[in-house]
């Protein structure tokens, strides 16, 4: 028993260099050289290691430092797992030895993943590790759920960000008050803000003693050097804005609800606001150096497409690097909570430094950065956009002398668009390399070859199925040559891999629709419209779905978005449909009558009418859906009679009308509705009122009748045409009733 805790005490602590040696920590030295055997130079075991961690990964980084520990972590944490049984957190350690090795990685591995699930399933059956007390349930749960995070699965992820919340009882919320966001505004406006609480105690009840940290140790907040903007918002409330004095755990959650909600939501300028909000909340009280770097990262991420806040964003990523080469804090204050915040290694912090100064610009500071860290395809990247290709092709090169890889002869393709350096990677890997497919896939891609595309597309998934880009790719490649079934598939693992994706959910229902596969089209749909709200053809696609499918009620709630983003858009396809449906008492396929909607569509009609007055059509619909109310009365019934006078008129006022054959018919069709509704209308109103009504519409009709046996005559045989005959008929039937009524009420008068 003894012996298998001692050998993971050993193992974690190989991890623990792992994480915080110079991979993510730069002042920390190495001590490698007491563990090297009489005769072996440190370079070979360096080697050795590294070869041994690039198992089925794409490689790892190759300045990467230690992989050493790594190694001996991985042998004793992984490989030996099933030894260590009467270590209690076995699975734990296991699952953060793979995560470290993924995170060393080029890309995502599917062997690692699979590593990982295993581990994560054996640590949520170990019911006394969940048990011991609630900050390590918490802390167990926010690692598992930036697992998931990493490998797209969203949805998991926020589960266990879910339990985590409830193991500490904490409730995250975001709401509105009052307050300025610039220094100039003389009126409070409602900003968002967000409040932290706990369960079943009062907010004061729930404050917990903090760490020891000074702010001095910590990374630095830098202020915002704005001279309209407050560094944050001041509310009327002064204490709105104040969270309680957060464990370094309970921050940990906090971040992770931020990191899901982004990754969960659409990216525009409302998440934002809401990111900035949970970062206030977060920044209050800082006292964990891996939650303070992540903060801030996270908000210069944010900032760095912000005019006003641009240099903060650059400057802030500058003091999170130079916060790496700092003395203090100690080892142990940095290690804290590591895999609940997933701290990036210092090459990624550095990158993302360099990328941020090559967007402003300045290229050549950029390249030394690139450089230095042998980040050769950002190298590359920048010297194509420099337009010096050959440049690009020389650095590879270079880099080739001293060792052929797979990853650099991909790029050495890349630089020279040359397949045969592809062909050569391919080789070299023994058919592993899911890279060398996806460029050669990316070669015919950019040609329009998209046959040969998708062959190579495939291969490459079928070695690593983690690639969201080859994915997006391959969809649309099946899109271009109409192979719908394909493409639809590879729709459905790109929303797997990024469940926000507009295009994804937007182009898999358009794949659905030519396969006929409407429920799933309208599904996709509902997804596309979650990511993007200001689409009106989105929502007119979901529209003509939903009525197709009889869901009139998302028909209309589509209708009415569209209107608030394009005025006077008329389908009277749509409306028609919906009008049959609730005349004819139809239910969706959820079992809601659309009756219901009576009210729904009369406002949206009526709204339709005042914007396009002379749409004949519409204003039959109208007539239609009011002759069909539930409890008709006189008023009903007159409303009716004179939407169809409007329908018909509007009809018979365009010039040459009853020329056309198929405005002809549909001006009987209006005129017959219009007579039904004026026979109707005398029900319940005074005589002389409806001799008033009666006489207007037998006006209308027999302009109808004039116009028809004036323009729809054959010239050779003097007879009304053949198509016209039928409601022509109908019509005159229906005159001889209204003005047999009509005498009627004369009569009566």
């Amino acid at each position: 028993m003894w012996s298998s805790v001692w050998v993971c005490a050993v193992c974690s602590f190989s991890y623990r260099i792992t994480s915080q040696d110079h991979n993510w920590d730069l002042h920390l030295p190495l001590c490698c050289q007491g563990l090297v055997p009489d005769g072996v130079e440190a370079t070979d075991v360096w080697e050795e290691a590294l070869e041994a961690l690039v198992g089925d990964t794409e490689g790892v980084y190759n300045l990467l430092e230690g992989p050493e520990y790594l190694t001996v972590a991985r042998v004793a944490l992984v490989e030996m797992r099933p030894h260590l049984a009467a270590c209690l957190t076995r699975d734990w350690w296991s699952m953060r030895c793979s995560m470290a090795h993924q995170r060393v990685a080029d890309e995502r591995s599917p062997g690692l993943y699979e590593e990982l699930l295993c581990a994560l399933n054996q640590a949520e059956n170990n019911i006394d590790l969940l048990c011991v007390s609630k900050e390590l349930t918490a802390l167990y749960h926010l690692e598992a759920g930036h697992l998931h995070l990493y490998y797209y699965d969203v949805g998991r992820a926020g589960q266990h960000f879910k339990r985590a919340r409830e193991a500490l009882g904490m409730e995250i919320e975001l709401t509105g008050a009052l307050g300025k966001r610039t220094k100039w505004q003389q009126e409070d406006r409602p900003q968002l803000v967000a409040k932290v609480k706990y369960m079943g105690q009062p907010l004061m009840a729930g404050e917990l003693p903090g760490s020891t940290l000074l702010p001095s140790d910590l990374p630095k907040d830098l202020l915002l050097q704005d001279d309209t903007r407050l560094p944050r918002p001041k509310f009327r409330d002064q204490d709105q804005d104040v969270v309680p004095d957060l464990r370094p755990v309970e921050q940990a959650v906090l971040l992770a609800t931020l990191t899901h909600l982004r990754r969960s939501s659409a990216n525009d300028i409302q998440l934002d606001l809401e990111t900035k909000a949970y970062l206030i909340a977060l920044l209050q009280y800082p006292k964990n150096w891996c939650l303070q770097l992540s903060a801030l990262l996270l908000r210069s991420h944010v900032e760095a497409t912000e005019s006003r806040a641009m240099e903060r964003s650059l400057n802030q990523v500058e003091e999170l690097v130079a916060a790496l080469k700092r003395e203090e804090p100690s080892r142990r204050e940095r290690l804290c909570l590591f895999g609940a915040s997933l701290v990036p290694p210092h090459w990624e912090l550095q990158q993302e430094l360099a990328r941020m100064l090559m967007r402003l610009g300045c290229i050549k500071t950029a390249l030394e950065v690139f450089e230095r860290l042998h980040l050769w395809e950002d190298v590359v990247t920048c010297f194509n956009g420099l337009q010096m290709r050959q440049r690009a092709a020389e650095v590879v090169q270079q880099q080739l002398q001293k060792g052929e890889t797979p990853k650099l002869l991909c790029m050495l393709g890349e630089a020279t668009d040359n397949t045969e350096h592809y062909l050569r990677a391919w080789e070299l890997s023994g058919h592993r390399s899911g890279r060398a497919q996806r460029c050669l896939g990316n070669h015919y891609y950019v040609r329009k070859e998209y046959n040969q595309a998708i062959t190579h597309y495939e291969k490459s998934l079928e070695i690593n199925r983690l690639q969201f880009p080859v994915w997006q790719r391959l969809a649309y490649c099946a899109l271009q040559v109409e192979a719908w079934e394909k493409c639809a598939q590879a729709y459905r693992r790109c929303s797997v891999l990024e469940p926000d994706s507009f295009e994804v959910w937007n182009n898999m229902s358009q794949a659905y629709l030519k396969l006929d596969q409407k429920p799933r089209a309208w599904k996709a749909l509902k997804e596309a419209l979650r990511c993007k709200m200001d689409s009106w053809r989105l929502w007119d696609n979901f529209m003509l779905v939903s009525t197709s499918l009889g869901y009139m009620q998302d028909a209309l709630a589509a209708y009415s978005h569209i209107l608030g983003l394009k005025e006077r858009h008329v389908d009277t396809q749509v409306l028609g449909r919906v009008v049959k449906a609730i005349v004819e008492g139809q239910r969706d396929p959820e079992g809601r009558e659309a009756q219901g909607l009576y009210r729904r569509c009369s406002e949206l009609l009526g709204r339709l009418t005042s914007e396009v007055p002379a749409h004949p059509e519409l204003w039959y619909l109208y007539g239609e859906l009011t002759r069909a109310h539930l409890s008709p009365d006189p008023q009903t019934r007159h409303q009716a009679m004179q939407r169809f006078r409007k329908a018909v008129a509007a009809t018979t006022q365009r010039p040459g009308w009853e020329k056309d054959t198929t405005t002809v018919v549909a001006a009987l069709h209006r005129a017959v509705a219009l007579a039904e509704a004026a026979v109707t209308m005398t029900e319940g109103t005074s005589p002389e009122a409806a001799v008033t009504d009666l006489n207007s519409a037998r006006m209308c009709i027999n302009g109808v009748l004039v116009g028809v046996r004036r323009g729809q005559v054959n010239v050779a045989t003097g007879e009304i045409v053949e198509g016209v005959q039928e409601p022509l008929k109908l019509l005159e039937d229906k005159m001889t009733t209204l003005k047999a009524q009509l005498d009627t009420l004369r009569q009566q008068t």
